[in-house]
């Protein structure tokens, strides 16, 4: 049920609306409008989408958008506007000289649906309604989900119940990009019951991913006002802070309204650690910024470090909530846990309370798809056939060398053996939990038939690392090299490379290095 309110040429819509499931699309019918439409929005996204209507989708709370048709006869033109809030309100306003006949409607999920006479052009100005006035926000962070959508159904679930006002996600939706994990990732987030409001992360740019998550969630940087705060989104996913983006922070932060600061990396490691801005000198830069009294910053929240983590200095809130789904960083004491965090302002404090979440138990079998079919392989038959035994470690993309320890593994022939085997030519398939993915050629699985054995080794399917099997090793089971030497460095990634695969896609031997594997599957030729 809705009112409308008329006066002064302007029509208010006031309506219960819901945020809108990119599955519902399809749903949709409509007849195209018959003369060309154009629309412009601000805060809102304008997405790719059928022919009948124009699909919109916000990011910010107070979205605006210009409609612009020409046609003769009439016609009708739908607008689907994604992630609004629970209840809202729609001002409809002719542009000056524009008036035209027009009628706006509400549906499930929300449509604007617009059916003109002639030429015309009207503004829709949307606002959140429903909280009082003076009443300070209350939001829901959560970072690092990284493809792990059993993980972020849970917390959506949690989510639900606690009824914030929207959630922000700090970065690392995906595992490497792809526009498939977008879309997996938004179909997940269609049962979350208020918006959300997203950071970049550095797995979501990998490959075109920027191209992607700019396309269908939201611009690299933006910001909005809400409940008397400043919320602004900026971009760390390249691992640091350059010094136009310290700039245009500086402007940003030069108003009247106190902040909070949302990004994927943090400037600074709470570990002491390497999981923050590469540069020491751009952490510096953008510490003493945001830790000047005049500008205001009431906190910084970041992912990237997949853990809990909450500290005040200088008299700003750093909040670090990466415990979306990824493998986690640290002990549950130290606060290595599935969780999201809960924030509001109590007395004018900042309020910060991690909900944790019980990640779904996982299953030790391994699949295997093969010329002969498929088969899976139990827990205790991979130890079985677990003969490779050795120290090893791995080089990563910023050339630190990572995963030392003593691995136990099965080659990953004697595996597909069972299944039918791999000839030259074809491509091998290894999929992780959270939906990575990395495709070998045949001389990786068999190295000795291109004199790659002394580069790379075995490739082999680690088992057992430090004494820990599953469930106890998070990042089992794991693809691993066995080299004479125990080391994969970037240069043996480079030279053991097949051409558009591994270290001619992504540069670091340690994303060979595939942690949670689920499947492997070989793709014939």
């Amino acid at each position: 049920m809705f009112v409308l309110n008329r006066g002064s040429g302007r029509l208010l819509l006031r309506a219960a609306l819901v945020v809108v499931s990119a599955l519902a699309l399809s749903l949709f019918s409509c007849a195209p409008a018959e003369g060309p439409v154009e629309v412009s929005a601000d805060g809102a996204l304008v997405i790719p989408s059928l022919d009948s209507e124009i699909r919109l989708r916000a990011y910010r709370p107070d979205p605006e958008f210009l409609l612009s048709w020409e046609q003769e006869g009439g016609g009708e033109v739908k607008v689907v506007l994604e992630n609004i809030t629970a209840s809202t309100a729609v001002e409809v306003i002719p542009e000056e000289g524009e008036a035209a006949a027009y009628t706006v409607s509400s549906e499930l999920p929300l449509s604007l649906v617009v059916t003109v006479e002639g030429d015309g052009r009207q503004r829709f100005r949307l606002s959140p309604q429903g909280k009082e006035a003076g009443e300070p926000p209350f939001f829901a962070v959560f970072g690092d989900s990284q493809g792990r959508n059993d993980v972020l159904e849970k917390i959506i679930e949690e989510i639900n119940l606690a009824k914030v006002d929207f959630v922000i996600c700090l970065g690392d939706l995906v595992a490497s990009g792809t526009e498939e994990e977008y879309r997996e990732f938004m179909e997940t987030m269609a049962a979350l019951e208020c918006p959300y409001y997203p950071v970049m992360g550095n797995h979501d740019v990998r490959g075109e991913g920027a191209e992607h998550y700019c396309s269908y969630l939201a611009p690299a940087e933006y910001r909005f006002d809400y409940g008397g705060f400043r919320f602004l989104f900026t971009d760390s996913s390249r691992m640091g802070y350059s010094r136009e983006q310290l700039s245009r922070l500086e402007e940003e932060l030069t108003g009247a309204l106190p902040t909070f600061l949302f990004l994927h990396v943090p400037p600074l490691d709470p570990r002491e650690k390497d999981h923050a801005f590469l540069d020491p000198e751009e952490a510096r830069a953008f510490v003493e910024l945001i830790s000047e009294p005049s500008r205001k910053v009431q906190a910084v929240f970041s992912g990237h470090i997949h853990m809990f983590h909450h500290r005040v200095f200088s008299g700003v809130h750093h909040i670090v909530s990466g415990g979306g789904g990824a493998a986690l960083y640290a002990s549950a004491t130290e606060g290595g846990y599935h969780h999201f965090a809960l924030c509001r302002l109590e007395a004018g404090e900042l309020q910060v309370e991690p909900v944790k979440v019980e990640a779904p138990s996982r299953s030790g079998d391994l699949a295997v798809t093969g010329p002969s079919g498929d088969l899976v392989f139990t827990a205790a038959e991979l130890a079985e056939l677990a003969v490779l035994e050795q120290e090893l470690e791995f080089q990563n993309r910023l050339e630190n060398y990572r995963g030392q320890g003593f691995y136990r593994g099965v080659p990953v022939s004697v595996l597909l053996e069972e299944a039918g085997g791999m000839k030259p030519g074809d491509i091998l398939m290894v999929h992780a939990l959270d939906g990575y993915a990395q495709a070998y050629a045949y001389e990786n699985v068999y190295p000795e038939s291109c004199g790659w054995e002394e580069r790379q080794g075995q490739m082999a399917l680690a088992v057992e690392y430090e004494g820990m099997t599953l469930p106890e090793w998070a990042e089992g089971y794991r693809i691993a090299f066995f080299p004479e030497d125990g080391v994969y460095d970037n240069e043996d990634c480079a030279l053991t490379s097949a051409e558009g695969q591994g270290w001619n896609i992504y540069e670091s031997a340690g994303a060979r290095w595939v942690k949670t594997v689920i499947r492997l599957e070989v793709v014939a030729k």
